[in-house]
């Protein structure tokens, strides 16, 4: 029954949050929505996860050799959670329980290294022909195409080609890099990374996809508004209209990278921010994403510990 419980909430979670999500009020609160993302993510795996456990516990507990003084808690377990001994049940359990977090490790551990990687090329590449602008802290690179990008990681580094430095007025210029700094200050490339990790992972899940696309839009938003602060929200479009076009290297975060119409319309129209309240009730619907899976899979214990069919050392 759990188990059912557990991929009916999985179900729900995958068709309502691109809805939720990715509805209008998304663009006036782009932090509360990569949250809101974020958690989706980690409520849909942590749930499929669960669903896999809830189906292996039994086997695992009655046939691991448990200590004696477990064995009527494994058994009261197995009868909540209901007998999974048929062969069909125990594959699917390995699979979201086993298969799935293992895989999401694997593509982790190559997609960091292989970022770090091409990173750390970049920035050779970069270095060999690129001259430092004390003045304004960056690195220029002679080029007649109109560009601005940073390179995050430990050897971070806002880039400027020459063409963007004799294209932008002082205002914009200093839009465009207060736009970089706040991609290297919050760090956006972790959160865009998990959200690539997980696409990467799971292929072709509508969720995972929505989830990537959102948040790679969601933190150029973010930097929008730094730059906005700084300047003139007119200057910041104005900018972006300048370097319309360009495309940052793959490890780097781009100036005007996106949709371009669709963000210089939100600076030249600002819009209201989010209530105060839709954020408090927003963001508990992403926490209940996220921790109320693991409430349902745990229900049964509870309901067997409280009952005394079950004891468990320490709770006495």
């Amino acid at each position: 029954m759990t188990t059912a419980v557990l991929l009916a909430f999985a179900a729900v979670l995958a068709t309502l949050t691109p809805k939720v999500a990715g509805a209008a009020w998304a663009s006036r609160a782009p932090r509360l929505a990569i949250f809101t993302w974020q958690a989706a993510t980690v409520g849909l795996v942590g749930t499929s996860v669960l669903a896999g456990l809830t189906l292996l516990v039994p086997v695992t507990a009655v046939g691991g050799g448990l200590a004696a003084i477990l064995h009527a808690c494994a058994t009261t377990i197995a009868g909540v959670y209901g007998s999974p001994d048929r062969l069909p049940a125990v594959l699917v359990g390995a699979v979201l329980a086993v298969v799935l977090p293992v895989r999401l490790t694997v593509v982790a551990f190559r997609t960091v290294l292989r970022d770090r990687r091409a990173r750390r090329d970049l920035r050779h590449s970069i270095a060999l022909g690129a001259r430092a602008e004390h003045s304004l802290g960056v690195l220029v690179l002679d080029s007649d195409r109109a560009a601005a990008f940073c390179v995050p990681g430990r050897d971070r580094a806002v880039v400027l080609t020459s063409a963007a430095l004799q294209a932008l007025t002082p205002d914009e210029l200093t839009g465009v890099l207060a736009h970089e700094r706040e991609h290297l200050r919050a760090r956006h490339h972790l959160a865009v990374t998990a959200a690539r990790i997980v696409e990467r992972a799971l292929p072709g899940l509508p969720l995972v996809v929505h989830a990537r696309v959102q948040i790679e839009r969601l933190v150029e938003l973010l930097a929008d508004d730094a730059a906005a602060r700084r300047v003139d929200p007119l200057h910041v479009a104005s900018a972006m209209v300048t370097l319309a076009g360009m495309r940052a290297p793959r490890p780097a975060l781009g100036a005007a990278e996106g949709s371009t119409t669709v963000r210089v319309t939100r600076l030249l129209a600002p819009i209201p921010p989010v209530p105060v309240s839709y954020h408090v009730l927003v963001g508990a619907a992403a926490l209940a994403t996220v921790l109320g899976p693991v409430a349902l899979a745990a229900w049964p214990l509870v309901s067997a510990v409280s009952s005394g069919l079950c004891v468990v050392p320490g709770w006495a």
